[in-house]
């Protein structure tokens, strides 16, 4: 009787420890993201008035594809801040053509797509970010992520990120993007 007690208990456990929610080692993934924050942006120099989003239209045919490659820039207490952003739509990554939105929020390294669709193959997006005071910023858990509606972030998959403190530029390569929402740098 308590070998059968033991082996139940023993089976039970191994269920219980071994299920996809459990993980008695570390927390998981999205604890450590819920805890991260969109880098911030230096504060605009001084009497210098601008809206805190700015925003670039193309129209794009999501039969044949294409690119839409931006720069906005701005001056800031530290000198210029300069965004490079290009999404690479694949063909067929969406049915008939769109006006495709880019809205940079001048306070967040984060940027925000329209309208809202899911693709048919992920978009691929490429955005550098240069002349940010990056002092506290680690490179280690630096990511590029969706941040939801509610404000949950999730990691977004790309080939490279890269931060260089010299010239205050983060850069993310590649970056897939399955849908249209709003994403950005976190630390």
């Amino acid at each position: 009787m308590k070998k059968f007690a033991t082996i139940t208990l023993m089976v039970f456990t191994l269920l219980i420890g071994c299920t996809p929610d459990a993980n008695i080692t570390s927390p998981d993934e999205s604890t450590i993201k819920s805890q991260a924050q969109l880098i911030k942006l230096p504060a605009l120099k001084s009497g210098l008035k601008i809206e805190t989003n700015l925003t670039r239209e193309k129209y794009i045919n999501g039969y044949n594809g294409g690119s839409f490659i931006e720069q906005f820039e701005f001056q800031c207490v530290t000198g210029n801040v300069i965004i490079n952003s290009q999404l690479n739509f694949p063909a067929g990554a969406f049915s008939g053509g769109k006006t495709i939105t880019q809205t940079f929020n001048t306070e967040t390294a984060s940027l925000e797509f329209g309208p809202a669709m899911q693709f048919n193959i992920p978009v691929k997006y490429t955005l550098t970010v240069s002349g940010l005071d990056l002092t506290g910023i680690n490179p280690e858990t630096l990511d590029f992520v969706y941040v939801a509606q509610n404000g949950s972030i999730t990691g977004v998959e790309y080939d490279s990120i890269t931060m260089d403190v010299a010239t205050g530029t983060l850069k993310v390569t590649n970056a897939k993007l399955n849908h249209f929402s709003r994403y950005g740098f976190v630390n």
